[in-house]
């Protein structure tokens, strides 16, 4: 089983390089040229991503507040800033956001008899998030039209009888029912717009490198960034690398533009690494320090 495991891992590497790789190698793009002139709209875009890693951190940390299970398991923010930010590291590198949000297990709380409600807490974190940012990747597929109104009413309805059926059930397989309490009884309403406002600033990140490509900016593109970015949430891929390429590539009415958006997913993929390392290498020290002043 683990090298089935292990080959679908490496079979996923490398349709993601091999994809990658035929929608790059033709782009007309000089990388010092890019800095040079376009360095403002880098910082911004790795601004933005620090503010969504931030906002997403404070979601899971207020989810884990609002039940206080135990106390074994709330952490100060700076904590959880750090677990998200070396979560977010290995899912832009391995097929699958599992290793990564498992990673966040290695936390302050060594009690083995918690760690299954850490666990718990991490995959309803996750929910919420990719609950948030499959909506905003609905709305903005049916606005650029890659959907038409009933197949987005179809769907927004689907997802109420979901809700309403969950809520609904009563027996406890496979323990379900300690799920299924954050249905029947949810987190608070900020939790949900810590979810919103991460989302957006991270497709906001994706924004302002389509902002730098563009002499004329059209409202379409603030959807087609949503887009691009809830691509990352495509199961079998790495973070959405290589398919979020690809659907830059199919949405794109011309070559230009074909070209900018491929250049501006790579950017924001690359500079999602790196403001999850400056987040990592700050609440690293900054725990370390901390740790022997006490």
């Amino acid at each position: 089983m683990k090298l089935i495991k292990i080959l679908i891992s490496l079979l996923i590497i490398f349709l993601t390089i091999l994809l990658t790789y035929n929608l790059i190698k033709k782009l007309d793009f000089n990388f010092i040229d890019y800095l040079n002139s376009k360095y403002n709209y880098l910082f911004l875009t790795l601004l933005a991503q620090i503010m969504g890693v931030y906002f997403s951190s404070k979601r899971w940390m207020n989810c884990v507040n609002y039940y206080s299970e135990s106390k074994k398991i709330i952490f100060s923010f700076t904590t959880y800033f750090y677990l998200n930010s070396r979560a977010n590291i290995i899912n832009n590198f391995l097929p699958s956001i599992i290793v990564g949000d498992l990673s966040k297990l290695i936390s302050p709380n060594k009690s083995k008899n918690f760690k299954k409600t850490e666990l718990k807490y991490i995959f309803v974190d996750r929910i919420i998030g990719v609950f948030t940012l499959f909506n905003l990747g609905l709305i903005s597929s049916f606005y650029i039209g890659l959907i038409n109104l009933n197949f987005f009413i179809v769907v927004i309805l689907l997802q109420i009888l979901a809700l309403f059926i969950a809520r609904s059930i009563k027996i406890n397989f496979l323990k379900i029912q300690s799920i299924l309490k954050f249905v029947k009884n949810p987190p608070p309403f900020g939790v949900f717009i810590y979810s919103f406002l991460s989302q957006i600033s991270f497709s906001l990140s994706l924004f302002f490198q389509i902002l730098a490509f563009k002499s004329i900016l059209y409202f379409n593109d603030v959807f087609i960034s949503i887009f691009l970015n809830f691509l990352g949430i495509v199961p079998f891929s790495i973070n959405g690398w290589g398919v979020r390429e690809w659907a830059a590539s199919q949405i794109s009415s011309t070559y230009l533009e074909q070209n900018s958006l491929i250049i501006s997913s790579i950017i924001f993929g690359i500079c999602f690494s790196i403001s999850n390392l400056l987040i990592y290498s700050y609440t690293f020290f900054y725990n370390s320090r901390k740790i022997s002043k006490n």
